[in-house]
């Protein structure tokens, strides 16, 4: 199973773009074997980065030779921006690019295809679909099974939170018969979607427990229930207080509490976490910190 990191961007005091921070936190995670990225994503907050700054911090990555692959960002208000960007974001060495449904108001199927269709057209090359319903859409079955069939799709990063349309686009997208990896999403709802039958994960929070989140896909991948129950589990504080306090300032927050590079800060419409906030994220992940290591002691025992 794959594995995408999704890296918050960072950001200096004054909100600048601080992507020596961003390098330096990629250098650690590589550190503990994660070196696959997910970058300007909505947890990246794409929407208050221009495409300029998009740019650079792909290519900042890339050029420091640490990332195994990666996987950028091209979610953009309209078809013909989102074109564009991704064409850009292949040549400054994306190996993968995101698109979303496009963000505008009263779709139709037929206009989301359409727009996926044009992409397809103009791009045509190591696409990503990125389903999240947050967006205003939830891709259904016959629509994902419809982008699979088309050129330059290679994956899914799927984010519904209905199991049940996960399962049918699943079965949608296999029976497209191409191959089309399907990635969940969410990294907080892994102890379902990870035995769902999906190709992987993309995880914001694996920056938080870099240990965890590939074990969980081990034991995915081995068909371990009780160890991947037994981690999931052992997320519950943290998961309850990510939910409670929003990302990714909660992830930003609680890697300023692990030692990474750089500050909490976030762009608007999203709020920094304040002090009280923050001693909740610690006390939570101190808490999860404790039923992991029982996790692993019974795991070795």
């Amino acid at each position: 199973m794959d594995l995408y990191a999704i890296a918050p961007t960072h950001f200096a005091g004054d909100l600048a773009l601080d992507v020596d921070a961003t390098v330096r936190n990629v250098e650690r995670l590589a550190a503990s074997g994660i070196r696959r990225l997910l970058l300007t994503g909505s947890y990246g907050e794409f929407q208050s980065l221009h495409d300029e700054e998009r740019l650079r911090i792909l290519g900042a990555v890339r050029s420091s030779g640490i990332a195994e692959r990666i996987m950028a960002c091209a979610a953009s208000p309209s078809t013909d921006a989102t074109a564009t960007l991704a064409l850009g974001m292949l040549e400054a060495g994306a190996d993968l690019v995101m698109v979303s449904a496009p963000l505008a108001c009263e779709l139709s199927s037929a206009d989301i295809v359409r727009h996926f269709e044009v992409l397809s057209q103009r791009v045509g090359q190591r696409l990503v679909v990125y389903n999240n319903p947050v967006f205003g859409v939830d891709l259904g079955a016959a629509v994902l099974g419809a982008i699979a069939a088309m050129d330059g799709y290679v994956a899914i990063k799927q984010g519904t939170r209905d199991l049940g349309n996960l399962l049918r686009g699943l079965e949608a997208v296999r029976a497209s018969g191409r191959d089309v990896r399907v990635y969940a999403a969410s990294d907080m709802m892994a102890g379902a979607t990870l035995t769902a039958g999906v190709d992987g994960l993309t995880s914001t929070n694996c920056w938080v427990f870099p240990d965890v989140f590939p074990a969980m896909l081990a034991a995915a991948q081995s068909g371990d229930r009780r160890r991947l129950s037994a981690l999931d589990n052992a997320l519950g504080p943290y998961r309850t207080v990510v939910a409670q306090l929003g990302q990714p300032a909660t992830v930003k927050a609680a890697m300023r509490l692990r030692g990474y590079s750089g500050t909490a800060a976030v762009r608007h419409p999203y709020v920094e976490l304040d002090a009280t906030a923050v001693r909740q994220v610690e006390l939570s992940m101190a808490a999860s910190d404790a039923l992991l290591a029982t996790a692993a002691a019974g795991a070795t025992a």
